[in-house]
């Protein structure tokens, strides 16, 4: 990578750095693309050369975190049902650490009208589609898998913990959630499909 590119990404990545602070401090809509401009130091102009609108930072911001949501060595070396708990538990820590009013602001913008909108859950879905179809792959699920179904199931369940532990704070905790929703149902869903 040349000197130009890494004066890129690194001015990309203060972008994001600067936005999330500020999200995490003031809320989303109190945000401004000048704001985030001006206490980062970069003209607004460049804003522009690395995102349209001020929307597409928290999908950048949300793709950044889940980029590696499962290491190599926990998928060659677990059963199928553990490498998707574990798949499960990650990402919904990732989310947890974020904090929930960055988790509100994501959960605002992801739920508005825009189309647009959508493609954190497509992403989402498509992630661990990827990682169902290894496992299929490797012989550790059936080939009649039907990894779509069951990626949209399990990626709307966590969602779903998702949205409570934003209305509820306080009496939701999302990774204990999700640990017992991978520890009692995870393995009865993939049951029929398990060959390990």
């Amino acid at each position: 990578m040349g000197k130009r590119e890494d004066n890129a990404r690194q001015t990309r990545q203060k972008l994001l750095d600067t936005a999330n602070r500020l999200i995490v401090k003031n809320g989303y809509e109190d945000v401004s693309v000048d704001s985030i401009v001006q206490e980062s130091g970069i003209a607004k102009g460049t804003f522009y050369n690395y995102f349209q609108h001020k929307e597409d930072l928290i999908f950048e911001l949300s793709k950044a975190r889940f980029s590696q949501v499962i290491d190599e060595e926990t998928f060659r070396n677990s059963k199928a049902v553990e490498v998707i708990q574990s798949y499960l538990v990650n990402f919904i820590t990732v989310i947890y650490k974020s904090n929930v009013e960055l988790t509100r602001q994501w959960v605002r913008y992801i739920s508005t009208a825009n189309t647009s909108n959508q493609q954190k859950w497509q992403l989402d879905v498509e992630s661990l589609q990827r990682l169902l179809e290894r496992l299929v792959t490797d012989q550790r699920l059936q080939s009649d898998t039907p990894v779509a179904s069951l990626a949209t199931v399990l990626l709307t369940q966590m969602y779903g913990v998702i949205l409570a532990w934003c209305i509820a704070p306080n009496s939701v905790n999302p990774v204990q959630s999700t640990n017992d929703f991978c520890e009692r149902q995870v393995p009865l869903m993939l049951d029929q499909f398990l060959i390990d």
